[in-house]
């Protein structure tokens, strides 16, 4: 083929080519927006999800120092909560999920002492306002 025929070729389907062009890349983008979109509703679901676990958490965590019944208060219920928490926040940010690893270690420090001591209520409910924060900060971000 030579250079004019070539281009006589060219000329006559450029329409064509960019028309092919263009639909190669709204095809790559809105695959790309779908993935972004079901990434941040997982987030989101998760993020809701850790937001009700850590105020169930908190419930439990300030029955065990406070309540003299201690009737609504289980450390093994506590464990589940955190451990769950922890798999929820896996599926979020990675600023999440270190501060659920960091009231895990809160937690497994101090569960002993929660039904006698009101500091280490405090230790666990700072841990669990940290990973509130962070959390609430994370879905802000989503778009």
């Amino acid at each position: 083929m030579t250079t004019s025929t070539f281009r006589q070729v060219l000329q006559a389907n450029l329409l064509a080519i960019i028309s092919v062009l263009i639909a190669v890349a709204s095809l790559s983008y809105n695959t790309w927006r779908n993935d972004v979109s079901e990434l941040n509703r997982n987030q989101r679901a998760a993020g809701f999800a850790v937001l009700q676990e850590l105020a169930t958490l908190q419930l439990l965590v300030d029955h065990l120092t406070y309540d003299d019944k201690r009737q609504r208060g289980d450390t093994i219920e506590g464990w589940t909560r955190v451990v769950f928490i922890g798999d929820l926040a896996s599926l979020t940010s990675p600023k999440v999920d270190a501060g659920a690893k960091s009231l895990r270690q809160q937690w497994e420090s101090e569960v002993g002492r929660l039904e006698s001591s009101e500091e280490a209520n405090k230790t666990v409910s700072r841990a669990i306002e940290s990973l509130r924060v962070e959390t609430l900060r994370t879905l802000a971000e989503l778009r």
